[in-house]
């Protein structure tokens, strides 16, 4: 497992780039999760609020 990361880089550059990966991976979860929901759309809708995002999941339930 510890093969999969470059621990030779400094730890900063290690950090950004074990960062972006957490981000991509994460970003890749909630999309496949909204699909699997049925609300799609949600994906394509940018610029959402905190409060505009609450009342989205409100209204899916």
């Amino acid at each position: 497992m510890l093969d999969e990361y470059d621990l030779s880089l400094p730890a900063s550059e290690r950090w950004r780039q074990y960062a972006e990966q957490h981000e991509e991976l994460w970003v890749e979860f909630v999309e496949n999760a909204v699909r699997r929901s049925g609300y799609e759309e949600l994906i394509d809708t940018k610029g959402l609020t905190k409060h505009e995002f609450a009342e989205q999941l409100e209204q899916m339930q």
